[in-house]
């Protein structure tokens, strides 16, 4: 069977443990990746997105490839541009079997299902039962009975239970990065690796709150070995001498005992510079004698907001401020890059909360702050809470199924008001105003003259430019620009040259 992957503007861990699984089972895989530059959710630029628009590189390369099944691991912010692939792609292969997985089909996958560009859904942990299916088409015969699959078949849903979670995560083959590499061979000089799946918490905001859903009573965490996780580490060194590793759980700082035996191992055995996310509450002392042995250079820290009330009863998140300082502190304090993650746009948000936000920033400076305008991802509870207060309604909320709001900083949320605009500017300037200019620049409320357009712009160009201060999702989102601008820049000449030739013979 030859399976096409398809997704755009970052690597993908899961994919590539899918596709790792397929071709240990005789399958061929490969990855149909659209850049989408100007276009993701860290910087968006209509005019430039649109001058670099790649589609119809993408469906030529899927109708040249002539793959017996496509798989699109679906986002919510990306639910319409696969549909659109997915529709184009339907025109020319008509018999090609569609599936869509991830988090936005497993949390509505009746509405998924409802397009007729879309064959089967795979709903939470698809690691075997996309095997299934692959092994069940190339035996030309579907089987409509696998489990985590829901199908289509003579006009009815069929809506088939989910096997248990994974528990030995272990037994699991290593993730295929052959398959983003031959794409994208910059990725190689940082490694991207999980040592587990799950999360402890259920933030209100969060997708981690389908998996819940969709596996009630079982294990919201499951750990890989430290053993196993190292057996990767050393292959990835042998075979890319990678120059950084990025550790891409949710939380890597949970279970300290984990952390510890893991560090010795690291330290030993592999020793580069690593990046990893954490939340406040999980760092104290003995943590950062853990990431320093690991040498960790920068940690993300999941804060949303300082608003104690907004925190914990609209964000469902614990902790206190105490401890957000006192985790600002000792990171800063160990030389650990400090990066902190920020929401605007919560129910009940306040003009008085956003200057608490400045205000507690400018006095417990991180190396970074990442903003993001709060999404509402479809059936998570800060849905229903919103729909409570009035901020959204049963039509908002259809479209955010149907067409779900865009990424970070592209501001298409109607709303998100020009006030927070002014706030998104104002936590910016954090990074390029002393303490007590700032200050002053608060009191006297001269933040009401900052300008109402996104200054995404801006954040990504200093993201870019500030070496010392590159957060961990948006320096990895980079690299890919310069070689697939230059690629759809010759795409582009070469067309021209052809058209002059074509005008000139005739």
């Amino acid at each position: 069977m030859k399976i096409a992957f398809v997704y755009g503007a970052f690597e993908n861990l899961g994919i590539e443990y899918l596709s790792a699984i397929l071709k240990l089972h005789g399958h061929s895989t490969r990855l149909a990746f659209d850049p989408m530059l100007f276009n993701d959710p860290f910087m968006h630029i209509h005019s430039f997105s649109k001058l670099f628009d790649y589609q119809k590189i993408l469906l030529k390369q899927i109708l040249d490839y002539k793959p017996d099944m496509l798989a699109f691991s679906v986002v919510s912010s990306y639910y319409q541009w696969a549909l659109k692939i997915a529709q184009e792609i339907k025109k020319y292969l008509p018999f090609v079997h569609i599936t869509f997985g991830g988090i936005h089909p497993s949390a509505i996958p009746e509405k998924v299902l409802a397009n007729d560009c879309v064959d089967s859904v795979v709903i939470g942990e698809g690691d075997n039962p996309l095997l299934e299916l692959a092994n069940s088409l190339g035996k030309g015969k579907l089987d409509h009975s696998i489990k985590n699959i829901w199908f289509k078949c003579d006009g009815q849903i069929i809506k088939n239970p989910l096997r248990p979670y994974i528990e030995e995560l272990d037994s699991l083959p290593f993730p295929d990065k052959e398959l983003y590499y031959d794409v994208i061979p910059k990725y190689k000089s940082g490694y991207t690796i999980v040592t587990r799946r799950g999360c402890i918490n259920s933030c209100s905001f969060c997708c981690n709150n389908i998996w819940h859903m969709r596996y009630p009573g079982q294990k919201k965490i499951r750990f890989r070995s430290v053993d196993n996780v190292i057996m990767e580490l050393k292959d990835a060194l042998r075979r890319y001498n990678f120059k950084q590793l990025r550790i891409n759980d949710d939380l890597f700082t949970y279970n300290a005992d984990w952390l510890k035996e893991f560090s010795k191992a690291y330290k030993k055995n592999i020793g580069k510079p690593t990046c990893c996310f954490s939340s406040p509450d999980q760092i104290n002392e003995n943590v950062i004698r853990y990431l320093k042995d690991i040498k960790c250079y920068q940690i993300c820290l999941g804060v949303q907001s300082v608003n104690p009330f907004l925190r914990k009863q609209v964000l469902n998140r614990g902790g206190d401020n105490k401890k957000i300082k006192e985790a600002i502190y000792l990171l800063r304090e160990n030389k650990i890059r400090c990066v902190v993650d920020n929401i605007l746009g919560i129910p009940g948000e306040k003009e008085e909360d956003l200057l608490e936000t400045a205000r507690f920033y400018n006095e417990n400076r991180p190396n970074r702050i990442c903003i993001f305008w709060l999404i509402y991802y479809p059936r998570t509870p800060i849905v229903d809470k919103a729909l409570k207060e009035g901020i959204l309604n049963d039509e908002l909320i259809d479209s955010i199924e149907d067409d779900p709001y865009r990424g970070a900083n592209t501001l298409q949320n109607k709303i998100h008001t020009k006030n927070k605009i002014r706030f998104h500017w104002l936590l910016l300037l954090l990074h390029f105003i002393p303490a007590g200019i700032y200050n002053s620049f608060i009191k006297k409320k001269l933040y009401k003259f900052l300008p109402l357009i996104s200054p995404s712009i801006l954040e990504a160009l200093y993201t870019m430019l500030a070496k010392d201060r590159l957060d961990i999702p948006r320096k990895s989102s980079y690299i890919r620009y310069f070689p697939f601008m230059r690629g759809i820049l010759k795409i582009k000449f070469e067309n021209l040259l052809s058209k002059q030739e074509y005008h000139t013979h005739r």
